[in-house]
């Protein structure tokens, strides 16, 4: 049910992005609808799943390695808010051949901003992971801090959260927007009408759905 109201922000799409941008938003004191058809962390949905792996090893891109390291941040911050295990600290093997720009890269990376890691070489490999057949791999990046974050389960729990501090949460489906110009206000396939002075569609492979004639020809949907 969409309660008849005009809203500062409508979210469409409760994934990851979705969830953590009602969640914020409503902690600034903005009133916020957020919308899904399936509900958050669903199978559907790109950030769906049981697990993830999050860290903050990108090669030369340092600014994924900043983004990365705010995330692990607000998740390990949010989980204990929410009194739920979210973040497993495992860290992360980067296995490299002998001349890997990519590892050296995210080295490199990891001495500026002082992320913890340990460089092992073949021999220490051989010793602590004995289990790992090494070919040709010659050394290795152990980001320490890293691990494995509860996907679905912390999707989940943001909405929950967002819900909580007031975040009107609705399950529909929205239809494309028509009409050009600024946008006031989308309809959904219930026949229902949302308003909002801003939209924010975190719709991700669905995007093309939304916006046909915008976008339908440029994002192509792969599997991976």
């Amino acid at each position: 049910m969409i309660v008849e109201r005009a809203y500062d922000v409508a979210v469409i799409g409760a994934g990851v992005f979705g969830a953590w941008t009602a969640y914020l938003l409503r902690q600034t004191g903005a009133s916020v609808i957020l919308i899904d058809p399936y509900g958050g962390g669903n199978k559907r949905a790109s950030s769906g799943g049981e697990t993830r792996i999050i860290r903050t090893g990108y090669g030369p891109d340092e600014i994924y390695s900043q983004s990365a390291t705010r995330s692990l941040e607000l998740w390990c911050d949010f989980g204990k808010q929410v009194d739920q295990p979210l973040f497993h600290r495992t860290g992360v093997l980067w296995l490299a051949r002998e001349q890997d720009s990519y590892s050296v890269s995210t080295l490199a990376t990891f001495e500026r901003m002082n992320v913890a890691f340990e460089k092992l070489s073949a021999t220490e490999l051989e010793r602590r992971f004995p289990q790992i057949v090494l070919g040709p791999v010659a050394w290795a990046i152990l980001e320490l801090k890293a691990g494995v974050l509860m996907a679905r389960q912390g999707v989940r729990a943001v909405v929950e959260a967002g819900k909580r501090d007031g975040v009107t949460y609705v399950e529909e489906s929205v239809l494309p927007p028509t009409g050009n110009g600024w946008l006031e206000s989308v309809a959904t396939i219930g026949g229902g009408r949302i308003t909002a002075g801003k939209f924010v569609f975190a719709c991700g492979p669905w995007l093309p759905k939304i916006f046909p004639d915008t976008l339908g020809k440029l994002i192509h949907v792969t599997r991976q």
